[in-house]
């Protein structure tokens, strides 16, 4: 009997030091790291549980903190970039456009750029929820690369760069139009960024290999150093092409493999500094 009332006033005292000891915790998952010291086998079992558990759903909020804070910094970042293109159409109907045959042009182009800083942010925002918004179907290669061609043809041509365009017309393959070409997009838009000072050409190709199709956008511009390859898709990167470009923000090619990596997409790059960039997308293959 002495025993039984000996274990009932240990546990009494055990589950009241947890009571104190939690009752104005903020963070509820950090119970198991105020536990007190147990005298069984089995309370010390469960705490091990606990911490367990404990430690995943930190990790898991720190997850979250983490994209969060992620989204927010890029948020803020867009805003000071669409300042940019707003600001030269501004200054540009201040020059009155009867007075200069070439402002409709220019005027298209910093819309373009405009279109497509806000593209970014959209896409990102949706990046973390994609499966609302993507709907697989099986599509015509080389239309999806008529469509990038035709959405950009207005910064194409300001850009004096050639595209050959390399598909053949039966080629198919499965995915979501609407992001794939958004995701082409934004390479071809850094590979017209970066474009060769003469002579600059963009190649579109597209090839069956196996049971994936192969889109490549290889261009003959600046090309990146071998040291900083392996760090185009970083949050952010801008490299020694980006620094000297004010414009460069680091983020499209960022976008661009995050949203490969929830698509299922292998996205690779290569490249020689002075020579060429060339970008490959590989999608499942309809067979």
């Amino acid at each position: 009997m002495t025993k039984y009332l000996m274990d009932w006033y240990r546990k009494k005292k055990y589950f009241e030091i947890i009571t104190e000891r939690v009752k104005d915790l903020k963070e509820p998952w950090l119970i198991a790291e105020l536990l007190p010291v147990s005298y069984t086998i089995e309370d010390e079992i469960y705490q091990e549980l606990l911490r367990k558990v404990g430690s995943s759903a930190i990790e898991e909020i720190h997850k979250i903190e983490d994209e969060q804070k992620e989204y927010e910094d890029y948020i803020e970042q867009w805003i000071h970039e669409v300042k940019t293109p707003i600001t030269s159409i501004h200054l540009m109907l201040e020059n009155r456009i009867s007075e200069n045959p070439g402002l409709k042009r220019d005027l298209n182009v910093e819309l373009s750029r405009l279109e497509n800083d806000v593209e970014l942010a959209l896409y990102y925002a949706r990046s973390e929820q994609i499966y609302r918004d993507y709907l697989i179907q099986k599509l015509n290669v080389r239309k999806v690369l008529l469509k990038v061609v035709n959405k950009n043809r207005t910064v194409i041509m300001n850009s004096s760069v050639a595209i050959d365009l390399d598909c053949d017309e039966a080629l198919y393959a499965y995915g979501d139009e609407k992001w794939l070409v958004f995701m082409l997009t934004q390479v071809l838009l850094n590979a017209i960024k970066y474009k060769a000072e003469a002579d600059a050409k963009v190649v579109m190709r597209a090839k069956r290999d196996n049971k994936r199709i192969v889109l490549n956008i290889i261009d003959n511009g600046k090309g990146i150093k071998k040291e900083e390859l392996p760090r185009i898709f970083d949050k952010g990167f801008t490299g020694s092409n980006g620094r000297d470009n004010e414009k460069s923000t680091g983020m499209g090619l960022y976008l661009v493999h995050k949203l490969c990596e929830k698509l299922e997409i292998d996205i690779e790059a290569d490249s020689v500094y002075g020579e060429f960039t060339e970008i490959s997308f590989s999608l499942k293959n309809v067979g």
